[in-house]
C-alpha cells in the first residue's frame, strides 16, 4: 500500500470519527436539557447513559459478521446515516419513551462506527506508528466532541435547529468516505461469528481488561464529576470547567502517550497510565475546593488515564491481525461497554458511602486494580496469526 493510500484511509476514518464525536458532544446536552425541561428527574436522565452502554454490549458481537459481508466504507456510511436519522426522529417525536429507543439505536450506530473505523486504521498503520496515530484518533474525537458542546451553546436546545445541525454533521462525514484507498480485510469463518469475541478475550484477558477499566472510569468520571464539584464547594461554572479540562487533557496528551507506547511498548506504558490513574484522583481529593489545582489535576488525570484505551488498542493489534483484527477490536469495544455498565454503579455507591473522597477513591481503585493485574500477570499471550 502506498503512503498516499494510507493517508487517504486515515483521513476518511478520522473524518467519520470527528463527525461522530461532534454529534455525540451535541446530542448528550441536547437530550439531557430537553428531558430536564420535561420534568424528568436526574435518575431518569441517567438511565439514558445506561441505554447507550447496553447498546454497545448488544451490538458489538455482530459487527465482525457484518464486516464480513459489507465493505467498511458502506458500514461507516450506514452508521452515519442512522445517526442523522436519529436526530431527525428525535425532533419529530418528542416523547420520553421514543427518545429512549432513539438513544439506544444511536448507541448501536456509534458502536458500529467506532469499531469499524478503529479496525480500519489499525490494519493500515505500521506497527511503529500505531501509538501516535491512535493518539491522534483519540484527540480528534475529543476535540470534535468539545466542538459539539460549543455548538449546543450557540444554537440552543429548545427548537429544531440543534437537531438539524446534528443530522447535518453526520451527513458531512459521508463526504470523506469517497476518498480512494484500501478497505478492511473481511473477517472469515470463526472470526466473523459473535462467539469470536469471547475467544479473543480468553486468548488475551490482560489486554481486554484495559478497555473494561477505561469504560468504568470514563463513564463514572463524566457523569459524577459535576456532582463532586458541587459537594466540595465549587461553582457550577467550575464544574463545567472540570469537564472541559478533562476533554482538553485527552485532546493534548493522547498523541504523546500513544507515541510513548510505540517507544516503551504497550505493557510498560499501560503500567505508567495506571499509576497516574491511581494516584491523580487522590490528589484531586486532597486539593478539595481549590479550583485551579483541581482543574490542572483533572486535565492531567483524564489525559493520562485515557491511555488505557489508546495503548490497549496498540497491544490488542499486536495479538490479532488480518481478518481477526475486526473481531479483536469488537471484543475491545465490548469490554469497554461492560465497563460502562459497571463503573457508574460502583462509583455512585462509593460516593454515597464515602462522599467526594469516596468517589475519587473509587476512580483510583479502578486504575489500581488494573495495575495489580499487570504486575501479577505472567508472560504475554501468544500472537494470533491472520487466517
Amino acid at each position: 500500500m502506498s503512503a498516499a493510500s494510507a493517508r487517504f484511509t486515515l483521513a476518511a476514518a478520522l473524518s467519520a470519527v470527528a463527525c461522530a464525536g461532534a454529534a455525540i458532544g451535541l446530542s448528550f446536552p441536547l437530550m439531557s436539557l430537553n428531558l430536564d425541561d420535561w420534568g424528568v428527574d436526574p435518575a431518569g436522565i441517567g438511565l439514558f447513559t445506561l441505554a447507550a452502554a447496553i447498546s454497545t454490549v448488544v451490538a458489538t458481537p455482530f459487527i465482525p459478521g457484518l464486516l464480513s459481508r459489507v465493505p467498511v466504507r458502506a458500514v461507516l456510511a450506514g452508521a452515519l446515516i442512522a445517526i442523522a436519522c436519529m436526530f431527525l426522529l428525535s425532533n419529530a417525536v418528542r416523547e420520553v419513551w421514543a427518545w429512549a429507543i432513539f438513544r439506544f439505536g444511536a448507541g448501536m450506530a456509534y458502536s458500529l462506527l467506532f469499531v469499524s473505523a478503529e479496525a480500519w486504521v489499525l490494519e493500515h498503520t505500521t506497527p511503529a506508528r500505531r501509538g501516535f496515530v491512535l493518539g491522534l484518533f483519540a484527540s480528534t474525537f475529543a476535540g470534535a466532541m468539545a466542538l459539539g458542546g460549543v455548538l449546543i451553546s450557540i444554537v440552543g436546545h429548545a427548537g429544531p435547529t440543534a437537531f438539524y445541525a446534528g443530522a447535518a454533521i453526520a451527513g458531512i462525514g459521508l463526504l470523506a468516505l469517497a476518498l480512494p484507498g484500501p478497505g478492511l480485510t473481511a473477517p472469515e469463518g470463526e472470526s466473523a461469528k459473535p462467539a469470536a469475541l469471547w475467544d479473543r478475550i480468553r486468548a488475551a484477558p490482560i489486554v481486554f481488561l484495559a478497555p473494561l477499566a477505561m469504560g468504568a472510569i470514563e463513564t463514572a468520571k463524566y457523569n459524577l464529576i459535576p456532582i463532586y464539584a458541587r459537594r466540595v464547594g465549587l461553582s457550577d461554572e467550575v464544574a463545567g470547567g472540570l469537564i472541559t479540562a478533562s476533554g482538553l487533557g485527552v485532546l493534548l496528551l493522547q498523541p504523546m502517550i500513544g507515541a510513548l507506547g510505540d517507544r516503551l511498548g504497550p505493557r510498560r506504558t499501560l503500567a505508567l497510565c495506571a499509576i497516574g490513574g491511581a494516584g491523580l484522583p487522590l490528589a484531586v481529593a486532597a486539593v478539595g475546593g481549590a479550583a485551579w489545582p483541581a482543574l490542572a489535576l483533572v486535565f492531567a488525570y483524564s489525559g493520562i488515564v485515557t491511555g488505557l484505551y489508546t495503548v490497549g488498542l496498540i497491544w490488542m493489534a499486536r495479538f490479532f491481525s488480518g481478518g481477526q483484527l475486526a473481531a479483536g477490536n469488537a471484543a475491545f469495544a465490548l469490554c469497554y461497554g461492560i465497563g460502562q455498565l459497571l463503573g457508574p454503579a460502583g462509583a455512585g455507591l462509593a460516593f454515597s458511602v464515602g462522599g467526594p473522597a469516596g468517589f475519587m477513591a473509587a476512580l483510583a481503585a479502578m486504575s489500581g486494580l488494573y495495575l495489580a493485574v499487570l504486575a501479577l500477570a505472567g508472560a504475554e499471550p501468544k500472537r494470533r496469526a491472520a487466517p
